[in-house]
Parts: C-alpha cells; sequence; structure tokens
C-alpha cells in the first residue's frame, strides 16, 4: 500500500492536484455538464444597453496570442434591482457562445441569489455545484472553501490550456469577501458577474447600468408586447402615454416589463388608463406588481441586507424635497456629522440604493426606490418631523447667506469666516440647489406651514428674479403670498406682492405687473413701512417704463429715491437714482440722466456695491453716446464689463454686452459689435430670455445693414421678429418691423416693406407711442409716393 489513489479514465482533459495530503489525476469532460451548468433562457426582447453589450463582448473576446493581462474577461455588471443585470449578462453570455473558438468549453452558470435570504447560495455551495459541473466525482469534492477553489481553478486552467476555454457566469452576487473563490485565476477562463452591489474591490470591468432613457423605454415596451402579441400597436398609436409610463417607471426596466405583462393580460386596456392608474404616487409601486414579479418586491431584498443606521437613512431619503440632494443636507436631516452621513451614503451608494450625482457630494434616489423608501418611512416608526425642520432651516440659513453674498456689497465679516467666501461660490451653491429650494417652498406651503413657507420665499425668490428664472420664482412667489394672507403678514405680502410685479414684468404681463406693485404699495402706505413703501415704488416704476409711460415711471423712481433717503439707505437711493436716468434717456432728457446716473454709480462705487456700479456705468455710457460721444461711451462700458466680479450674473453680463454692441456699432467698430452680440445671444438663448435674444438678433440684423449686407439683414431681423412674438413685445416688434423694411427696401422688394411699416404703425399705436407712429407713418407715405412713381429697388448686395 502506497496511500495514493489514482483513477486512469481515457480521453478528455486531465488535470492532477493535491487535496488533503493525495494526489488525485482526474479526467474533466470536454464540456460542463449542462445538466447542472446550463445557462438560462435570454429574453426575447433586449432594447438599449448596446454601447455596454459591446464593451461586455469586447472583454470576453479571447486574448490575442502572445499577450497576457490577468483581468482580461472579467466583467462586473453592477446596478439597482431590476435595471436589467442579469439580462445583459445573458444576452452577452449567449452571444459569446456562438462565436467560433470563444467558448469550446462551454458555460458554467450559478443563480447565487445574493439578497435572498431563503434561496442564497452560499460561495461554498456554489463551488459544489461547480466542480460537479466541471466532472468532479462528489467524494473528490473538498469540504472546505479553500481547497474547493484550488480544485474548480486547476480544472478551468487545465480546461483552457488544452483549448477548452469556459465561460463563468455568476448571477445576483452578494457583497462577500468570498466571492473571490468563485473566479478563476488562469488569466484566460472569462468570467461575468452581476450584482447589486458595485463590487469594486474585484479587479475587473466595471459597468453600472441606469435607468433606461425615454426612446428606448418606449421600444422595450412596445418589443415586449409585439412578442406576446404581434399584432398589437397600442404603443405606437399611443406615443405620448408610453413617453409617461415609461417616466413614471422612472425608466427601470423591471417596471416596464411588468407594465407589459399588464398590458398583455388584457389586450383592450388603453396606455391612458394604465397611466392614469399608474400616476398615484401612493399606489404606483403596487400597480408595478404581477404574480411572482413585483418592484416592491426586489427593493426589500435590497432593504433587508442594510444595517440599522443604513436602513435609518435610506428612510429619511424620501423626505429630501428636491431631485437630487447634497451630503451637507442630508446630513442636517440626518441629525449626525457630515463624516458620518458620508459613510452612510457611500454604503448605500455601494448597494445602488443612492447614485452619486455630477459633482461629488451630491446624490439621487430613483424615483420608484425614493416611493419604496417613503413607504417604509411610513410604515414605521421613525421621529422625522426634527429632521425634516433642521433641513428646511437648513436651507433658509443657506440661501440667505448665499443671496447676502451674491447680491449685497461686502460686509464687515471676514471673507474667511463666510460659509462662501465669494460671489462665485455662493452662486454656484444657489444654481445646484434650485429646484430643491422651489420646491421646499411647495411643499411648505402645501404641508401649511406658513412661517416656513414665508421664510424661505424671500430669499429664493430673490434668487430666481435675478438669474431670471420668471416660471420657478411666480411659483415660489404665489405660494408665499398666500401663505402670508394666511398667517395675515402683510409686510411680506407686500414685499411679495411687490417681487411677484418684476416677475410678471419680465414675463411681459404688464398690466398685471402694475396692479400687483400698486397692491403692494397700498399695503405698505397702510402699514406706514417707508422702506417697503420705497422698494415698492422703485420696482412700479420699472414697470411703468415697460408700459412706456415715462413721466410716471420717472415720478415713481423719485417718490423712492426720496424715501430711501429719509430711511438712510444710500444704496436704496442709488438704484432709484439708476432707475430714473434710463428713463430720463428713453424721454431724451440726456443731461438729467447722466447726472442722475454718475451719482449713481459714485454712490455705488462708494458702498462696496460693484454689481450696482457696473450697471450704472453702462447705463451712463448708454447716456453718453446718445450725447454724442461714442468714444468715451466705449470706454465706459469697458470698464463695467472689466469688473468681472461685478457682472458676475450671467444675465447682467449679457444685458451689458448688448449695449456695449450698440455704442461699438455707433462707433463704426462693426466686427467688435458682433462679436459681443454673439456672447450676449448665447447668454440669452441658454437663460431662455426670448425677448433678449430678439433684441439682440434685431441688434445683429442692424449691423448687417451697416455693413451692407443686406440678404444676412433680412435674415436675422426675422429671426428677432419670431423672438419678440414669443416674448410679448409688441414695441420691440413694431421697432424691428419697421427695421426690416429698410432692409427689404434694398432689396427692391417694396410691397412687402410697405406692409411692415403699416403693421408697425398699428403696433406703435397700440402701445402708445405717438412719435414713433406718426414717423413711421410718414416714413410709408414716402414708400407709397416712390413706389408711384417708378422708384427702381436697388441691388442688393451681400
Amino acid at each position: 500500500m502506497t496511500g495514493t489513489t489514482e483513477n486512469h479514465i481515457s480521453g478528455g482533459v486531465f488535470f492532477g492536484v493535491v487535496v488533503q495530503g493525495r494526489t488525485i489525476t482526474l479526467t474533466l469532460p470536454d464540456r460542463p455538464d449542462p445538466a447542472l451548468a446550463g445557462l438560462p433562457r435570454r429574453s426575447a426582447s433586449f432594447v438599449g444597453r448596446r454601447s455596454q453589450l459591446d464593451e461586455v463582448l469586447a472583454a470576453l473576446a479571447p486574448a490575442v496570442p502572445g499577450e497576457t493581462d490577468e483581468t482580461t474577461g472579467t466583467v462586473v455588471v453592477a446596478g439597482l434591482a431590476g435595471t436589467g443585470k442579469t439580462e445583459l449578462v445573458l444576452q452577452a453570455a449567449h452571444r459569446a457562445l456562438r462565436e467560433e473558438n470563444w467558448f469550446p468549453g462551454g458555460v458554467l452558470f450559478v443563480d447565487l441569489h445574493g439578497y435572498d435570504a431563503e434561496r442564497r447560495v452560499s460561495p461554498k455551495r456554489a463551488l459544489g455545484t461547480l466542480l460537479r459541473a466541471l466532472g468532479i466525482p462528489p467524494e473528490h469534492i473538498p469540504p472546505g472553501i479553500e481547497d474547493r477553489a484550488l480544485v474548480y481553478r486547476s480544472a478551468l486552467d487545465a480546461l483552457a490550456a488544452a483549448g477548452r476555454r469556459v465561460l463563468v457566469v455568476l448571477d445576483d452576487v452578494p457583497a462577500t469577501g468570498k466571492i473571490r473563490h468563485l473566479l478563476p485565476s488562469d488569466g484566460s477562463t472569462a468570467t461575468l458577474v452581476s450584482s447589486r452591489h458595485s463590487l469594486a474591490e474585484l479587479d475587473a470591468l466595471a459597468l453600472t447600468l441606469r435607468e433606461l432613457p425615454a426612446d428606448e423605454g418606449r421600444e422595450l415596451l412596445a418589443d415586449t408586447l409585439r412578442t406576446a402579441l404581434p399584432e398589437d400597436a397600442r404603443v405606437a398609436a399611443e406615443v405620448n402615454e408610453a413617453d409617461r409610463l415609461v417616466a413614471l417607471c422612472g425608466g427601470l426596466p423591471l417596471a416596464l416589463r411588468i407594465l407589459a405583462s399588464l398590458l398583455v393580460d388584457v389586450p383592450t386596456r388603453p396606455l391612458s388608463r394604465l397611466r392614469r392608474d399608474l400616476e398615484g404616487a401612493h399606489s404606483r409601486l403596487s400597480v408595478l406588481s404581477r404574480e411572482e414579479r413585483a418592484v416592491t418586491a426586489a427593493f426589500e431584498l435590497s432593504y433587508r441586507r442594510l444595517a440599522e443606521d443604513q436602513a435609518g437613512l435610506f428612510r429619511l431619503l424620501s423626505l429630501h424635497p428636491g431631485p437630487d440632494f447634497s451630503t451637507e443636507a442630508t446630513a442636517q436631516l440626518y441629525g449626525e456629522s457630515v463624516e458620518e452621513t458620508e459613510r452612510l451614503l457611500l454604503d448605500l451608494a455601494r448597494r445602488h440604493l443612492v447614485e452619486p450625482r455630477g459633482l461629488y457630494g451630491r446624490w439621487q434616489q430613483h424615483s420608484l426606490v425614493r416611493l419604496y423608501s417613503r413607504e417604509r418611512l411610513v410604515s414605521g416608526n421613525d421621529p422625522w418631523g426634527e429632521g425634516l425642520m433642521r433641513l428646511l432651516a437648513h436651507f433658509h440659513e443657506m440661501t440667505t447667506l448665499a443671496g447676502e453674498r451674491l447680491f449685497h456689497p461686502p460686509t464687515s465679516r471676514p471673507a474667511a469666516e463666510s460659509v462662501f467666501p465669494d460671489r462665485s461660490e455662493a452662486l454656484q451653491w444657489l444654481e445646484t440647489e434650485r429646484h430643491t429650494l422651489v420646491a421646499a417652498v411647495l411643499w411648505a406651503h402645501s404641508a401649511d406651514d406658513d412661517l416656513m413657507c414665508v421664510a424661505l420665499a424671500v430669499p429664493v425668490s430673490k434668487f430666481l428674479m435675478e438669474m431670471r428664472y420668471p416660471e420657478d420664482a411666480g411659483l415660489v412667489l404665489s405660494a408665499g403670498i398666500q401663505s402670508s394672507r394666511r398667517r395675515k403678514d402683510g409686510f411680506r405680502e407686500a414685499s411679495l406682492l411687490s417681487s411677484l410685479g418684476v416677475v410678471l414684468r419680465d414675463k411681459r404681463k404688464l398690466r398685471r405687473s402694475v396692479r400687483a406693485h400698486h397692491k403692494a404699495i397700498k399695503i405698505c402706505r397702510r402699514l406706514k413701512k417707508r422702506q417697503a413703501l420705497a422698494s415698492a415704488l422703485n420696482n412700479l416704476g420699472l414697470s411703468l417704463h415697460e408700459q412706456r409711460k415715462f413721466e410716471q415711471a420717472v415720478a415713481a423712481h423719485t417718490e423712492a429715491a426720496q424715501l430711501f433717503k429719509r430711511a438712510g439707505d444710500r444704496i436704496g437711493v442709488a438704484r432709484a437714482l439708476g432707475n430714473a436716468g434710463e428713463t430720463l434717456a428713453e424721454l431724451g432728457r440726456t443731461e438729467e440722466a447722466a447726472r442722475a446716473l454718475r451719482k449713481a454709480a459714485k454712490t455705488f462705487r462708494k458702498q462696496g456695491d460693484l454689481r450696482g456700479y457696473a450697471q450704472a456705468l453702462g447705463s451712463l455710457a448708454m447716456a453718453t453716446r446718445d450725447e454724442g460721444q461714442a468714444e468715451q461711451a466705449v470706454e465706459l462700458h469697458k470698464r463695467a464689463l472689466d469688473m468681472a466680479d461685478g457682472l458676475l450674473i450671467p444675465h447682467d453680463r449679457a444685458t451689458e454686452l448688448c449695449n456695449f454692441a450698440g455704442t461699438l456699432t455707433a462707433a463704426g467698430e462693426f466686427e467688435a459689435a458682433l462679436t459681443a452680440q454673439q456672447e450676449a445671444l448665447a447668454t440669452f438663448r441658454r437663460l431662455g430670455d426670448r425677448r433678449g435674444e430678439a433684441m439682440t438678433l434685431g441688434n445683429m440684423a442692424l449691423v448687417r445693414q451697416r455693413q451692407g449686407k443686406w440678404n444676412k439683414a433680412v435674415r436675422l431681423h426675422t429671426l428677432a421678429l419670431e423672438a419678440f412674438l414669443e416674448g410679448k413685445d409688441d414695441h420691440g416688434l413694431a421697432a424691428e418691423l419697421r427695421s426690416l423694411a429698410c432692409a427689404l427696401l434694398q432689396q427692391g422688394c417694396n410691397t412687402e416693406a410697405l406692409e411692415n411699416l403699416n403693421l408697425a404703425a398699428d403696433l406703435y399705436h397700440r402701445t402708445g407711442d405717438r412719435e414713433r407712429e406718426v414717423d413711421t407713418l410718414d416714413f410709408a407715405d414716402q414708400v407709397r409716393r416712390r413706389i408711384g412713381v417708378g422708384m427702381r429697388p436697388v441691388e442688393s448686395r451681400t
């Protein structure tokens, strides 16, 4: 007796290993046992994920001869439950197996059910299954996981060396260090892994699946339906409803497949009816369920594996009012340090229960995960009220500090002690949190927390107005006004009403704007709030200016300046003077305008208000230009634009660039004017300011006229007309029609030019600009006379 056991079997692939002190020579079959390692069926409907599929297949391809790479062929597909990880893995595996000479040794597949406590397969048990599939007799399978891993890797190495490369597919893998025992080590065997955890510790190509975009989600819904009902055309017939279903599902493939099943169940069910059933946020998860498949059940498996502190934070995340959230805000909600909160958020991110978004430190939840999180919160006993109040108070404090830093002159507080050391950081924070801040105001109002609603509405609306987000600002201000009235807080109501008037002015709803201002003024006079009254009058003057009621506007600004002076508000005085100066310039009182603007600029500079100073310089430049001093005006514009911190707000800079271009045009510097206008145009378009876009396009057209490039001028004037129509600026539209008529006359389009002049005169009449109406009608009469005596058209030049 030698104590050695030997098995001699002909055929197949031989390999030798040492197990528990014995040398055993085994013969492996050419391919794994399909009964134990067969690849599950893939879905007939596979949509999207094309780029990810290509990446997986590229990683699975055999290595080029002569090249070695220990990580070749190992791919981890991770993501939230229901994102289609298993489907992508199966699609890739089936396609790879059809490739000639990729995997002549076949496939090994194990579903570890890593998140199901009842069906979970341990790595040790999985190794036993894999070894049996490889042909290892049960009596030769070692009991320990380390020895099993040794036999498993040796077997795969032997198969690869014999030209029988195997594909290993490990589905639904949990986060455990023992998963390494299931990974081959020969550098040739390919491995596909799917998991709800990121498994970043593995040396592998990492792919994270997100939700499907609208078009791919719609295609998945349609393909799944057609697979069961080939003649079904409901998706094609209700494209908009299909897109809404995709949005309600957050593009989650599992949810879309469940919806398809529900539609297959009842072929007469319209998509619109299913959409209505799904729109109720409280019932959405219950609708997304059918027999053994349910979105809630998929999320539940991940939730059950969370530690107590992870689960606690996960439930609270549903309270965030906006579409995404920061670590700092979450720390306020959770009531722990930023460091501890970040640790837990990273834990949840590894499980894809939250996802990083944009800059580091911002996060988001899938919409269905958020609904599930809210259900867990409501069904539990978490004391979440205090956390929510801390969060809203945090938003109020930060918005107030950011607004002070951005819109007001520097305070005596050293920059190092401020939350926002400079204006750019304050602006970045506000822009990043914009949607969340709007949602927070609306939530407070709907929850009847009127005190918090009003407190938030004041600084939030200020930011939204200054940055030209009129729709958001209107929502916030309307909520704040209603909450103020419920609280019988006349002072705040007046302040918010006046702000609403400014927003309505920007939206070209001028009559409503003036009414809002008058309501605010009435309240302020009743309450005898001098400074608030001054602000309301100053804002009224701006709306009267847009109505071209210039004398009334000057009177309002003048009264506002006097009230500000009595209140000791020097910045307020400067603002009122600056506004009055711009209106005086419109009246042709250029000397008075220049004096007012110089005084305003001097005060702004002395008080350290760079933004006000830059704006006053720009307005003074235009008044100077109107006095015929174009070169001096150019220098004033340059001084305003050179103050980067003064014109940090994009709309401010775009407006000044547009005005600067007008002065450059007057000075004959046409190319420089066009360059400035291009930058301004890009900003107005980005901000969605159609009126600003219209004015810039019209001014660019005037430059082209000065250059004699009539075709380009006509094209630009036409674009400007379209923008003015959308911007609801009848006076601007009239001016543009007249300018277009001039360009058309140069092209010999006399009749069309005359029609535009008549339209312009009518619009001037409607806007009360009698002087321009008469001037335009006189011009039209001249054109008629010239046409009547056979005016010859001017040749077009480009």
